[in-house]
């Protein structure tokens, strides 16, 4: 018998809960929430265009970059002689270069900013 009370009651119960006026209004409230931050996050994305990091480093010496983005991850150097400085993403759940920036500088000034997307 407790089956098939399982079978029948629940829907009835679920069916009145449905329709109760308490859990329409938090169906409401939540949804009302859900759409209003869904609106600020895509104005955010598609507001103005965000200034080129790439451009704003260049030129500049080691102390400016420091300043600007802090002390880097990893300090290599190349075989022309050239300093390369990275800056990863402090935590990601997979390993992949996305966001990692490379910072190449030759005589003290920045030559080259490279932003990895993928």
């Amino acid at each position: 018998m407790s089956l098939y009370n399982l079978s029948t009651a629940f829907p009835q119960k679920l069916w009145k809960n449905l329709k109760s006026p308490r859990f329409s209004g938090t169906c409401i409230i939540l949804l009302s929430c859900f759409v209003l931050l869904s609106c600020s996050y895509v104005k955010k994305v598609t507001g103005k265009p965000q200034p080129l990091m790439e451009n704003s480093l260049i030129s500049m010496n080691e102390e400016e970059v420091r300043k600007k983005l802090g002390e880097p991850t990893m300090v290599s150097l190349t075989p022309e002689n050239k300093i390369i400085w990275t800056y990863r993403p402090e935590w990601k759940i997979m390993p992949d270069n996305k966001g990692t920036v490379y910072v190449e500088f030759d005589k003290g000034k920045v030559t080259k900013v490279i932003k990895a997307e993928q």
